[in-house]
């Protein structure tokens, strides 16, 4: 077995020559890669044997040359053959390569590492080796090296699903990379987001079934940092489709409280938040803001989960827990409870774009930020620095609420939770009757504007106490003249935080 070998990340490769040392006839690298082998004690030609030179342009060129692309694209019929006779070239059964790290160059923000960071030979190498997968066996990273060793030490040749396999590999590295490069150079050379639309999902997992069991479902990792498909599961069944939806939707939310915060989730959208001095206390309260919801819910912490905490969740019928840490004793105690799935999360915002599937195309948008420029007393009446704190708390929850969503907060815990209705009195009756008796002394927040006065009225029948809202409604003077005349302290965020 004759093989070409032009590597940059060189991990593993001597080990894997060693175990296959007795199917390798030959071997040809480039300079670099040759000196390495020999000092590892491999015996290597250099590729300048067969081009004529060792590199050009600095190293831009290396391995761009017939003598090498024919080795590697030769059909091995009798044509293909006679013309490599003709011109003395060697055909190549193996080729092993890797690539520039153009990911790791283009963190710097230094355009001309990331230029000089872009391979081209090797990514040559790469494509037409596995274009000809059937005749070359194609290694385009480390991580394919166990499964080639074995195949050979229990067969004595590389099968055809091997080189399939192999060759698949290769093409997505290979799209991979080319899709890095326009992603990033085009961040790099523009203020404006890409022309083109380019993701990579991989480390494909496959989910027991959608939203519904007749349905397929997977998740894929887009990047290898933020969010639910990045997590570390330490207890429990495997995620289902709806589970990670809820899981994200819980996340997302916890994410934006600073303080200790406990955030259930149903149906993705939040029954229950609450901030405390403790995560106790926190998930206490969020459990009975609306404990008719929380069974089979997800819960979300922002804090390491401690003994007190499980203590109190192992009575609860928890379907997904996140956290960024466990005590040990904690995590102990509700691995007691094999069905829950424990998830070891991140608490950063994933700063990349939100994209939806519709038929036919995607839509694509920045994520939704709470914060807001300039918070507005539009009323005569202000509120204190207690019920302020509640409205930023209330105003953070109704971020994450669905459509049409009115939240009722008190004492920085969610006392009602009206979502996903078609009409916003009617969100906000429901959130009236979720609190029950707990609503008098709550505030109001609504996550687009109030268009009319009928939910002031129905916030002065049930002593709701302030309201923080958008505005923009073209009745905005009857909503501040209701809310004088009832003396309720109302502001303006000047920001809508809608989600459809």
């Amino acid at each position: 077995m004759r093989i070409l070998i032009s590597v940059y990340d060189k991990t593993g490769l001597v080990n894997f020559l060693s175990s296959i040392k007795d199917h390798i006839d030959e071997i040809y690298g480039t300079e670099g890669t040759v000196k390495y082998l020999k000092d590892n004690n491999i015996a290597a030609n250099n590729s300048s044997n067969l081009t004529g030179f060792d590199d050009l342009l600095g190293g831009r060129v290396k391995t761009l040359h017939p003598a090498i692309f024919s080795g590697i694209l030769s059909k091995r019929d009798s044509e293909s053959n006679m013309q490599l006779e003709k011109y003395h070239y060697k055909d190549f059964d193996m080729v092993i390569c890797n690539l520039y790290p153009f990911v790791e160059a283009s963190k710097t923000d230094d355009l001309e590492k990331m230029i000089e960071n872009i391979d081209i030979g090797g990514l040559s190498l790469i494509r037409a080796a596995a274009k000809n997968y059937k005749n070359v066996a194609v290694l385009s990273h480390p991580d394919d090296y166990s499964m080639v060793k074995d195949v050979l030490q229990k067969n004595g040749k590389i099968d055809m699903k091997t080189r399939e396999i192999l060759g698949l590999r290769a093409f997505s590295r290979s799209a991979d990379y080319d899709i890095q490069i326009y992603n990033k150079l085009y961040r790099k050379l523009n203020d404006r987001q890409p022309e083109e639309l380019f993701i990579h999902g991989y480390d494909r997992t496959d989910l027991r079934y959608g939203e519904n069991p007749d349905q397929e479902a997977y998740m894929f990792k887009v990047n290898e940092k933020y969010g639910i498909p990045n997590s570390i599961q330490l207890n429990g069944k495997e995620l289902s489709y709806n589970n990670i939806l809820d899981a994200n939707a819980a996340l997302e939310t916890v994410q934006d409280f600073q303080d200790i915060t406990s955030v259930i989730v149903k149906h993705r959208t939040p029954s229950g938040v609450s901030s405390a001095g403790t995560l106790k206390e926190a998930f206490i309260n969020s459990y009975n803001a609306d404990p008719e919801s929380a069974y089979g819910f997800v819960v979300a912490l922002n804090r390491k989960l401690d003994m007190d905490t499980a203590k109190e969740m192992q009575k609860k019928f928890i379907e997904v827990l996140i956290a960024p840490e466990y005590d040990t004793d904690a995590l102990n105690l509700l691995k007691k409870k094999k069905n829950m799935r424990i998830l070891k999360c991140s608490m950063d915002h994933d700063p990349e774009k939100a994209i939806y599937s519709v038929s036919g195309g995607v839509l694509v948008q920045s994520r939704l930020d709470y914060r807001y420029d300039n918070l507005e007393l539009k009323s005569t009446a202000e509120a204190g620095k207690e019920k302020l704190a509640d409205l930023e708390f209330a105003w953070k929850v109704v971020a994450h609420a669905k459509s049409n969503a009115m939240v009722l907060a008190k004492n920085r815990t969610t006392v009602g939770i009206g979502a996903g209705q078609t009409s916003r009195i009617e969100s906000l009756k429901i959130a009236i009757e979720r609190g029950n008796s707990n609503v008098k002394g709550s505030v109001l927040a609504s996550d687009a504007f109030i268009p009319f006065d009928d939910s002031v009225i129905e916030c002065y029948k049930n002593g709701i106490d302030a309201i923080i809202q958008p505005g923009g409604s073209i009745r905005d003077d009857d909503v501040i003249k209701r809310c004088n005349e009832y003396k309720i302290p109302l502001y303006f965020t000047g920001k809508r935080v809608f989600l459809h």
